[in-house]
């Protein structure tokens, strides 16, 4: 009798998922093909979306788990719920994986289409003590949703502006619901360390910055925001990002030297890239008759430049992304990821192109990236126009204080109090949409809601627009103004 239960309990053991440790999410969480979401688009908002779906489990944060793809997060990355979704909609655990590749486009195009796409996790494949999948660059699957850091609207209009080399479908002729305008991202400015302390030295020097900021000197090396930090224009950047203006990346109006302002962009299928086209060259937007007010972006061409090269980090390259030099005078990245683009930026530093190999094209580097990043070595946030989107200006108090505010500046870690204030719009509203014959519906529309929900996520640089939460109450999340979900159309202020 006692060998027969003893039996029983070894044999109820093999059935138990969280002792797997290899396996799929099966065998390690229970959780079955049918209660797997598929969701495509917007890398730079992976993390905040991740967090987003974790707000939709039962149970709370101890009960979900977030799995990269092969230790890294650049193609995506899934989370799990151990128990069931608040909504009803999951009665046991359930996994969305998020696919980054490709960027927004891929939660917009593929998604109207309904189409399939590659370079998923292979959820046949993960581990629960690394807590990380394998990449399945095979299997075909369509995603049963996507987000995208621009809307749709956007999208159409690149590509008929020729801005984005493939089209876009009507998605009003297939029945894709769509969900804007519930909540948005900053977006700012990056330049490597070497270029930030150029750019200081020289506001310093025409009065634009102060000499010192408290205690601090604004010197080389004085990376704290708000005082000291250097500002670039938005009509600066434009140049350096408009495809007819070379000659503006190597005169020095940035440095205060002759070094190249090298670009560390995105992908055309990227929502961040897509969210610099609109803002600094009003394209889409511009695109209308008979004014046609809009600029091409800096491309890399791989057909006809001899200069362009592909990177791809699956063969062994730093990176995966275009890259040209053109022949040696300015260095233009197209990056899959944020981190890619991220990389060109901080490799920069020590006179390297994205692929980590030296040139002669110094160390300078601009790029632009979602607030839901933070500062780190390497790489450094700087103002728009004059607005910080990493610290607030506060009274200015007695030097003898202790609370560190001699220089009338704080820092916000949270990358989006001027955001929510007005005072900075480099903020689209983000989007979801989905098949109005998916089988999801309950549980997408929670996500969208929780996105929109101060009091249920506070996630870096993502903020909620004002809506059905506003800004009275909810000074530090909820935007006082809202662009109705259309990114084209100017922030107004509701309250």
């Amino acid at each position: 009798m006692k060998l027969s239960q003893i039996a029983l309990a070894v044999a109820s053991l093999s059935v138990v998922p969280a002792f797997a440790a290899v396996g799929s999410l099966t065998a390690l969480y229970g959780v079955t093909p049918a209660n797997t979401v598929y969701v495509s688009g917007a890398s730079a908002l992976s993390g905040s979306f991740a967090n987003v779906v974790g707000a939709n489990c039962t149970g709370g944060s101890g009960n979900v788990k977030s799995l990269t793809i092969n230790g890294s997060t650049s193609d995506g990355r899934v989370t799990v719920c151990t128990t069931s979704s608040t909504d009803g909609q999951f009665a046991g655990p359930f996994a969305v994986v998020k696919r980054d590749t490709n960027g927004s486009f891929d939660g917009v195009g593929p998604v109207i289409d309904q189409s399939n796409l590659t370079k998923w996790a292979d959820v046949a494949n993960c581990d629960s003590v690394t807590l990380q999948c394998g990449l399945d660059s095979t299997t075909a699957i369509k995603p049963h949703a996507g987000l995208t850091d621009v809307d749709t609207n956007v999208w159409v209009g690149m590509a008929n502006t020729g801005t984005l080399s493939i089209p876009v479908t009507d998605p009003s002729t297939t029945g894709t619901v769509l969900n804007g305008g519930f909540a948005g991202q900053g977006f700012g400015v990056m330049v490597s360390e070497s270029l930030y302390n150029a750019m200081m030295v020289k506001q310093v020097a025409e009065g634009r910055l102060p000499v010192s900021a408290g205690s601090a000197s604004c010197v080389a090396g004085n990376f704290t925001p708000g005082a000291c930090q250097p500002s670039i224009s938005k009509e600066e950047y434009a140049a350096i990002v408009d495809s007819q203006n070379f000659a503006y990346v190597a005169n020095g109006a940035l440095s205060g030297d002759a070094g190249v302002i090298n670009l560390c962009r995105r992908v055309e299928t990227s929502g961040t890239q897509a969210s610099s086209n609109v803002y600094f060259l009003n394209n889409s937007c511009g695109n209308a008759s008979p004014t046609k007010g809009f600029k091409q972006p800096k491309t890399v061409d791989l057909v006809n430049s001899p200069s362009a090269v592909a990177f791809n980090s699956s063969t062994g390259n730093a990176v995966t992304g275009n890259y040209d030099d053109f022949g040696g005078a300015f260095g233009l990245f197209e990056g899959s990821g944020t981190g890619d683009a991220r990389n060109c930026v901080i490799r920069r530093n020590t006179g390297k192109n994205p692929n980590n190999v030296a040139d002669a094209l110094g160390t300078y580097a601009a790029g632009w990236i979602s607030l839901e990043n933070a500062p780190a070595a390497g790489w450094k946030l700087v103002k728009l126009d004059g607005v910080s989107p990493n610290a607030v200006q506060v009274k200015a108090i007695a030097a003898t204080d202790t609370d560190g505010n001699v220089d009338g500046w704080m820092a916000d870690t949270n990358q989006r109090t001027n955001v929510v204030k007005g005072y900075y719009d480099a903020a689209p509203e983000l989007e979801m949409l989905w098949p109005s014959t998916t089988p999801y519906g309950t549980f997408l529309t929670s996500l969208k809601n929780t996105f929109a929900n101060p009091a249920l996520v506070s996630l870096r640089g993502v903020f909620q627009a004002n809506g059905v939460f506003t800004h009275a109450g909810n000074e530090t999340k909820v935007h006082k103004g809202t662009r109705n979900g259309n990114f084209c159309a100017p922030q107004a202020l509701a309250e």
